[in-house]
């Protein structure tokens, strides 16, 4: 008898467009972690990094404030390089200093705090944070830490999803994410804590103590990286970030990795794991 074909029949348009479009990054994922060499990998991080910076200043634009686009992606590009030769903190340096200059050229003093702020924490949040993808990748097993990461942040989104919607009934917080339920958080601290267990799988030299801590802050951290994004965009009257079909933006996918991939690169190198 031949295998049944699987079909897309009863699901929502919006639901099958976030499939479709999920399947697609993880295709591309899989490809960067296990099969391209250093440089394409990291020019996919450059990628997705400087798209969320670009759709970052975009909300800001909404808000009304003057970002420096063009000087801030640019030496955005420069900060997520500099993550491969450990040249943050000089990058960084450059950019207060370049952005600080631009402001000679304002024909007035207005919007020049706020301006250069809101760029360089965007810089910080959006694009250094997501550079530590890199130092994972040159960590000894970085390809399936990067696996790791990428499966307990997603696979909790999921896991929020699906509880969320099947047993939802209490709001989390409202006033942010309308959509959010205290049932959808708890079930992605536990499918995010259940796989990063199962991961001792591919991780055989990681304890189960260890891989349950990372579990449990990876499950608390995802969830505040996508309740901050939510914050940035109520605050400027959007719903998504950006227009890719079904999953909002870009910003809007990588928004509860920002938060949890410096953890996990730092819990390696402390926890020597």
């Amino acid at each position: 008898m031949d295998a049944p074909v699987p079909s897309f029949k009863g699901l929502s348009p919006g639901l099958k467009k976030r499939l479709i479009f999920s399947a697609a990054f993880i295709a591309l994922a899989l490809l960067a972690i296990f099969a391209a060499p250093n440089w394409f990998f990291f020019l996919v991080i450059e990628g997705f990094g400087l798209a969320a910076f670009s759709e970052f200043l975009s909300l800001a634009e909404k808000k009304g404030i003057p970002v420096n686009r063009a000087a801030g992606l640019f030496l955005a590009a420069i900060l997520c390089l500099s993550a491969y030769f450990r040249a943050e903190s000089l990058a960084l340096v450059l950019a207060v200093l370049v952005l600080s200059v631009l402001n000679f050229a304002r024909p007035s003093r207005d919007h020049a705090l706020v301006s250069t702020a809101v760029t360089l924490f965007g810089m910080v949040y959006v694009v250094w944070f997501f550079s530590h993808f890199i130092h994972i990748r040159l960590l000894p097993h970085g390809s399936f830490w990067i696996f790791y990461t990428l499966l307990l942040a997603k696979g909790g989104d999921a896991g929020a999803y699906f509880v969320g919607k099947k047993f939802g009934r209490t709001k989390l917080i409202e006033h942010i994410s309308p959509n959010k339920s205290v049932e959808g958080a708890f079930g992605q601290f536990a499918v995010t804590v259940l796989l990063s267990l199962v991961s001792k799988i591919y991780l055989p030299q990681a304890g189960f103590s260890s891989l349950f801590l990372m579990g449990a802050v990876v499950g608390i951290l995802a969830q505040l990286g996508d309740l901050a994004e939510s914050v940035l965009k109520r605050d400027a009257g959007v719903k998504d970030s950006g227009q890719v079909p079904g999953l909002g933006g870009i910003l809007d996918v990588l928004d509860s990795l920002l938060l949890t991939i410096p953890s996990i690169y730092y819990a390696i190198v402390y926890l020597k794991i």
